[in-house]
């Protein structure tokens, strides 16, 4: 088990929840794990693609290379959005 961060823009989505707890051990698992408690955040942080542009996935403080990245029993998985500028 794994628990989600999710980002206050997102929380309407999961029902004002900040934290939700997942199963899965990469972070394409975890999230289809968050898909299936909360369908409405399908595509919110994944596409076709891998990661959608303006969202930033981190492990335990480490950013998330991939969907494949992998996230260990009692990780913390931080949703961001991501920051941009210039």
């Amino acid at each position: 088990m794994v628990t989600v961060f999710i980002p206050l823009i997102f929380r309407p989505l999961t029902g004002g929840t900040a934290k939700v707890p997942a199963n899965g051990s990469t972070v394409r698992e975890v999230i289809a794990d968050l898909e299936r408690q909360f369908p409405a955040t399908k595509g919110y942080v994944i596409d076709d693609a891998g990661f959608r542009p303006e969202v930033f996935v981190a492990v335990n403080d480490e950013e998330a290379f991939g969907l494949d990245t992998p996230v260990p029993d009692g990780a913390e998985v931080h949703i961001l959005p991501a920051i941009a500028g210039g």
